[in-house]
């Protein structure tokens, strides 16, 4: 969602044996749960991958009688100034029977609530402590906990320095870059704008929208394409592929459709592949 990386302290409520299950909704392009907050709700939280630690709007804080705790810098996924936003306390956040405990969430109010559906947005590694945690695009279920999917011969790819991010390689034809897989992306895939005439477009850029950051718009352009993208052990097919100003490719929730997504936090490593459900 290029939403900023924050650093947070979390400790996993003694994990229980075997894996946690929830569903997601997908209606607005992003994986939408549903989680308790200090043993209230349930309110609807992307689970994004392009995200760290638990950021919600400000009408949650007030309707859940938090307070404002203080004030930190997060920064900007595209390497602009530092932003200066409110923190808060929670005490707990449930998923699926899985909880963490301790979590310092920033205050933004990003974006339309009603068109994105929720009203906060949690990273994965939120749930670090439970060793893993996957997304099955097949069925719209995150497990957290649980023993390994994948086994050794997969293609798993090591954590980069972006870690809790994940960020690993994608190629597109001759050109490989590093990718983030950004569940809170509803579209398939951005590339950088300074690699992006590198790949076999089919027709010339076109300028189709912005997007947004923590501290900046950016413009979007946008090209046809019919080259697949190979990340991991996994092929997925391209019609269109945008770019702007950002050093990394990024890959979305629209990319993910079918696909099996584990991320093991013990080994600091991810795999994709195509889902079985």
């Amino acid at each position: 969602m290029l939403l900023p990386i924050v650093a947070t302290m979390l400790t996993a409520v003694s994990p229980a044996e075997g894996v946690h299950r929830a569903a997601f909704d997908l209606s607005s392009g992003r994986p939408v749960v549903e989680i308790m907050i200090n043993g209230q709700g349930p309110y609807p939280f992307i689970f994004d991958t392009g995200a760290s630690g638990a950021m919600m709007r400000s009408s949650l804080v007030d309707e859940l009688g938090l307070e404002i705790t203080g004030r930190r810098s997060v920064n900007s996924p595209a390497g602009g100034d530092p932003v200066e936003v409110d923190t808060t306390e929670l005490d707990h956040i449930a998923l699926g029977g899985a909880g963490t405990d301790g979590i310092q969430a920033i205050v933004i109010d990003f974006g339309d609530p009603e068109q994105m559906g929720s009203v906060g947005v949690i990273g994965p590694d939120i749930f670090s402590d439970y060793g893993r945690v996957a997304y099955d695009f097949s069925i719209n279920e995150v497990e957290i906990g649980g023993t390994l999917h994948h086994g050794e011969d997969a293609s798993w790819q090591d954590f980069s320095a972006t870690t809790p991010l994940i960020e690993i390689p994608i190629r597109v034809g001759d050109t490989t870059v590093p990718v983030h897989i950004d569940t809170g992306n509803p579209s398939t895939l951005s590339f950088p704008e300074d690699r992006v005439q590198e790949l076999p477009l089919t027709g010339p850029l076109r300028v189709v929208g912005q997007a947004r950051t923590i501290d900046r718009v950016m413009e979007v352009q946008s090209a046809p394409i019919d080259t697949p993208a190979i990340i991991g052990d996994v092929e997925i097919p391209l019609t269109r592929v945008v770019t702007f100003p950002l050093p990394f490719a990024n890959m979305g929730s629209a990319a993910l459709d079918g696909l099996y997504l584990e991320i093991d936090w013990t080994q600091h490593r991810a795999a994709l592949s195509e889902a079985e459900g």
